[in-house]
């Protein structure tokens, strides 16, 4: 059903296909979860790459329920764990495979595709993907030119391999969270959003394109491991706190209006009221309107902008004529606007092809058009339970 979707235009003159996308042709198999792993997939699927999502019915992306918790109970839960936006902005554009990794039948049908895959990406914990059967000594076995891209927490042979974790602790073990201070070099974190995952993801989008082309060159594959934690700690070179004797003190500060605005000036020889400190702007801001300390911040020579969340920024002059959010059409959600990919391709955005999978919807079109499957054999696999929820 899904592969129906692969090669289509997408119906707009002038937008990109599938097939003319860059990385057409390539396959990649996903086993990933949360943000960091998907996100490498939803690039490559971006960008023209067909990426096969391997989850299992007890066993799926904890994504599927992110924002829909308090569904619980309230929505069937086929329906549930299809309705999440952050699952959905992640893993558009892929296929949808689920097998009981668990069984042998269910391993047996994996295995068979990573053998006809050219990357594999995976985010467990180290370790996990030996426990399933699919260490790397047997990964080489079956796909010798199989790019194999890992995003642990903290990469094998750390003394904390083991660590199971998310990207808010990621980021503080990084050292990047230490640095996230208030005008006044307070500290005070960022509890909503990390930098382990988003970064992380990009190391392993370079370390899936370049392996691919040295293998497609040499016809041998690789393991590429990349820690999150040491992602994050590639952020930080020489790190520089507001407030803290720099030339140019920035900040988010808080106006009379409640609205917040992002503040960049120059106060190392300024003796004018309120640009000589990050507290005289703190004090200043909020005692001025919202308009009044952007202009005067510009007058001034700084720059200075409001903090905007999406649907304002959207509306805003700074993305006047552009797309966006692109609408999606999911089969259980309906039509939804997603935040579109930042690619452009000879001046075209790489399309929406197809929303995310439905979990386990691409099963038949893997065993027929990936494995070449018989019908007959189909039907047993369908017969055995592992491709099926209990």
């Amino acid at each position: 059903m899904v592969g129906l979707f692969w090669g289509l235009i997408t119906g707009r003159r002038g937008r990109l296909s599938a097939v003319n996308l860059p990385l057409a042709g390539l396959r990649v198999v996903e086993f990933c979860w949360v943000w960091a792993g998907p996100m490498m997939g939803q690039h490559l699927a971006d960008l023209g790459a067909e990426v096969v999502k391997v989850e299992w019915y007890k066993r799926f992306d904890l994504y599927r329920t992110r924002g829909v918790e308090r569904l619980r109970g309230s929505l069937p839960e086929d329906i549930r764990r299809e309705s999440s936006y952050s699952f959905q902005s992640l893993n558009r554009n892929k296929l949808g495979f689920a097998s009981d990794l668990k069984s042998e039948e269910g391993l047996q049908l994996v295995k068979e595709l990573i053998t006809e895959s050219d990357v594999l990406l995976e985010n467990f914990t180290v370790g996990t993907l030996d426990r399933l059967g699919l260490p790397p000594d047997e990964l080489d076995r079956l796909n010798s030119r199989l790019v194999s891209v890992s995003l642990s927490a903290t990469g094998r042979g750390s003394s904390i391999e083991s660590l199971r974790s998310y990207g808010l602790m990621l980021s503080a073990l990084g050292g990047y969270e230490s640095l996230v201070t208030d005008q006044n070099s307070e500290f005070i974190g960022s509890p909503t959003f990390v930098m382990s995952d988003p970064n992380a993801a990009l190391f392993g989008v370079l370390a899936a394109l370049a392996g691919s082309l040295h293998a497609r060159k040499t016809g041998v594959g690789a393991t590429y491991e990349c820690s999150q934690i040491e992602a994050v700690a590639s952020l930080i070179q020489t790190p520089q706190r507001s407030g803290s004797g720099n030339a140019i003190t920035e900040g988010i500060f808080q106006t009379l209006d409640g609205d917040f605005v992002a503040l960049s000036v120059d106060t190392s020889s300024s003796e004018d009221w309120p640009f000589q400190s990050a507290e005289t702007l703190e004090t200043w801001s909020g005692e001025t309107t919202t308009q009044e300390v952007l202009t005067q911040c510009r007058d001034s020579g700084g720059i200075a902008t409001k903090v905007e969340d999406l649907a304002q920024t959207e509306n805003s002059e700074i993305f006047a004529g552009t797309d966006v959010r692109q609408s999606c059409l999911h089969p259980i959600t309906g039509e939804r606007d997603i935040v579109a990919t930042p690619w452009r391709v000879n001046g075209h955005r790489a399309p929406v092809r197809k929303p995310a999978p439905i979990l386990g919807e691409s099963n038949d079109y893997i065993l027929r058009n990936v494995l070449g499957f018989t019908e007959e054999r189909i039907e047993d696999v369908h017969n055995s339970g592992v491709i099926h929820e209990d």
